[in-house]
C-alpha cells in the first residue's frame, strides 16, 4: 500500500514502477481470459449453430403445417357444402315425389281409374234393392261354439237329423 507523499512527486518515477509491471502481469492475465472465453465461445457456439438451425427448422416448418392444415380445412368445408347441396336438392326431389304420390292417389283418380281401366260403374238408387224380412216376433240366439267335443257332438246330430234318422 502506498502512503501519500506531500512533497512534489510529479517526477518521481519511482512510483509508477511497480505499477508498470502489475499491469502487464494483469494484461496477460486478461489475454489469457480472453483466449479462455473465446475458446468456451467457440465449444458453445458449435452447440448454438445446432440449436440455430432447429430454431430455423421449426419457424420454417410450423407456418408450413399451419398453411397446409388450412388448406385442407378449406377443401373438407367445400366438399361439406357440396354435400349440403346434393342433400337439399334430394330433400326438394323428395317433396315433390310425395306431392306427385298424394296427387296421384286421390278419391277422384281412383274413381276414374275403377270406371276407365276396370269399367266399373258408380251405383245408383235406381239400381240398389232393398230387402226385408218379416220374421214375426222370433229371435234366434247364436249357440255357444263351445270345445272340441261339443262341436263334434252337434255336428254329429245335425247329419242325423239331415238323414232322418232323428
Amino acid at each position: 500500500m502506498l502512503v501519500p507523499n506531500r512533497t512534489s512527486a510529479a517526477y518521481d518515477f519511482a512510483l509508477f514502477e511497480g505499477k508498470e509491471k502489475e499491469s502487464e502481469s494483469e494484461e496477460k492475465k486478461a489475454r489469457v481470459r480472453i483466449k479462455d472465453a473465446a475458446m468456451r465461445y467457440s465449444a458453445s457456439r458449435s452447440g448454438s449453430i445446432l440449436k440455430i438451425l432447429l430454431a430455423a427448422v421449426c419457424a420454417v416448418m410450423l407456418p408450413l403445417y399451419y398453411l397446409a392444415s388450412k388448406v385442407e380445412s378449406t377443401e373438407l368445408s367445400g366438399r361439406i357444402n357440396n354435400v349440403q347441396m346434393e342433400l337439399e336438392q334430394e330433400l326438394s326431389n323428395n317433396l315433390r315425389l310425395q306431392a306427385e304420390l298424394d296427387s296421384i292417389v286421390t278419391t277422384s283418380r281412383v274413381d276414374d281409374f275403377a270406371q276407365n281401366e276396370l269399367g266399373m260403374q258408380k251405383i245408383t238408387t235406381a239400381q240398389g234393392t232393398h230387402v226385408s224380412l218379416n220374421t214375426g216376433g222370433t229371435t234366434e240366439i247364436a249357440d255357444d261354439a263351445g270345445n272340441a267335443a261339443t262341436f263334434i257332438s252337434r255336428w254329429f246330430s245335425d247329419v242325423l237329423e239331415f238323414l232322418g234318422v232323428r
